[in-house]
């Protein structure tokens, strides 16, 4: 029987554990994850009736994988869309909370009326969007590649990526949009550039798709899924539907080793954290490439300087809870962003008892702080009570709420952002290259390509896919 060892319990991990008991062939799979649960980034805690999706609490809906994994596992009832009636944003600027123009769609306007009434943007920022339907394509073909930053500012203008665009696609990494990859965080944005000459009329395009699945065609279907007892149950439910897998949590992989070919035990030897040695004919690094770095270093030095060049940037979760009516802010929106040009040390806050259902209790609200990341790890050298209060003053500020929180609670997440910045995918395609050329290797995950849970789940499902065509070769050849 073949054996194989998945090293990180994250979404990714589970899904490839997941698909490979569906696979034709039994294997026996081994699981380690050195952290005291399953799940990575995902984080759902539970209290006193409120539900905290501690790291990420949703994934996007036109990417089909997390979706249909969560319908295999029995949560299809459980799948809830953002809230119809709170789906504007506010952006921070000069101290003021301004809605985001309705009718944009990542950042980019598809209707005008909104735009021209906007307090956010003055004339001149405006009439230079309109310029987005003439700017000329740029060639971004092959290895050619951009950042976020120079793309949406070639074609909506400046002012719109430093207020609008920036800090919501780059939000989104906790980066800076002048450094992260057009072609790896929004390739739709390049794929758009080149099918329509213009990201207005795609988006346009995009938005009227989303219009037409609608369940009831007047309201938008949300662009957005979650579960209603929170991202934490798609952990739960993937993990007890494995049978055959031995998960362990609270080991890790201390090192890992070829074995000579031909040797019976298997490809690789992989040491855990206790000092036990498994033997695998594949093993599946589904961790941050530095994690994945460190383990090949002995095995293929070149491969971990490879890993080694993404770069990660550590964040944190304030999360607040307070009495409704001592909240006079009428939260009636998924949450702002704050622009870096505010010197803020936010951010973004999500309201996320207005953003979906199931959240907090009648009569309280449950709100969400970001600090950290590009540019502003530092903060992250205060103590969580410190951390708490740099929220609050900026709530008071901002929302005008002055009084205390019912309760506070603060997540950490070192060095588990990755930075996908101008060239990623080239490098990825090195890396990618270079693991295949060792037999029963492979590696996945947030970071490599493509980001967020449909995507980690994508390439969890893949490695399963090779895994099981390696063991077909193999016996054919034997």
């Amino acid at each position: 029987m073949k054996r194989v060892v998945i090293v990180g319990g994250g979404i990714t991990g589970l899904a490839l554990a997941h698909a490979l008991e569906k696979a034709d062939e039994p294997c026996r799979v081994a699981l380690l994850e050195g952290g005291p649960h399953l799940g990575g980034n995902i984080q759902t805690v539970r209290h006193n009736g409120f539900v905290i999706d501690a790291g990420p609490d949703s994934w996007v809906a036109t990417k089909p994988h997390a979706t249909r994994l969560a319908r295999e596992v029995g949560l299809g009832d459980e799948l809830i869309g953002t809230r119809a009636d709170t789906r504007k944003v506010y952006i921070v600027w000069k101290r003021e909370l301004h809605p985001m123009p309705e009718g944009l769609v990542l950042g980019v306007p598809t209707e005008w009326r909104p735009m021209v009434d906007s307090s956010l943007l003055d004339v001149d920022s405006k009439l230079r969007a309109l310029l987005d339907l003439v700017v000329p394509k740029k060639d971004l073909s092959g290895d050619h590649d951009e950042s976020i930053g120079s793309f949406v500012s070639r074609r909506l203008g400046a002012d719109i990526t430093e207020r609008i665009a920036g800090p919501l696609l780059g939000g989104i990494f906790a980066g800076d949009p002048e450094s992260l990859s057009i072609k790896a965080c929004v390739p739709q944005f390049v794929e758009a550039e080149q099918k329509y000459g213009s990201l207005v009329m795609a988006m346009r395009a995009l938005r009227e798709q989303r219009k037409k699945q609608a369940a009831e065609g007047e309201r938008e279907a949300s662009a957005f899924y979650s579960l209603k007892r929170g991202l934490g149950d798609l952990v739960v439910n993937v993990a007890h539907k494995l049978r055959d897998a031995e998960v362990r949590t609270g080991e890790s992989a201390a090192a890992l080793a070829r074995l000579e070919p031909g040797d019976p035990r298997g490809l690789w030897a992989v040491t855990t954290s206790k000092g036990e040695t498994l033997h695998a004919d594949d093993v599946a690094l589904t961790v941050p490439a530095h994690v994945a770095s460190r383990l090949v270093a002995d095995v293929e030095p070149s491969l971990a300087a490879e890993l080694g060049e993404v770069g990660y940037v550590s964040t944190a979760t304030i999360f607040l809870a307070f009495r409704k009516y001592d909240v006079r802010h009428p939260l009636d929106a998924v949450g702002f962003l704050v622009p870096k040009a505010e010197g803020r040390p936010i951010l973004a806050c999500t309201f996320v008892s207005s953003k979906w259902d199931h959240r907090a209790p009648s009569g309280q609200v449950l709100l969400r702080v970001f600090v950290g990341g590009a540019g502003q790890e530092h903060i992250l050298q205060r103590d969580d009570e410190e951390l708490v209060q740099i929220a609050r003053e900026q709530l008071l500020d901002l929302l005008g709420i002055d009084r205390p929180p019912v309760f506070s609670k603060v997540f950490r997440y070192d060095r588990a952002s990755p930075q996908p910045t101008v060239g990623h995918l080239v490098r990825m395609r090195h890396v990618l290259e270079h693991v295949a050329s060792l037999p029963g290797l492979h590696v996945g995950g947030n970071g490599y390509v493509g980001t967020g849970i449909p995507d980690a789940v994508r390439q969890g499902e893949e490695i399963a896919g090779r895994i099981e065509t390696l063991r077909r070769s193999r016996t054919t050849a034997a």
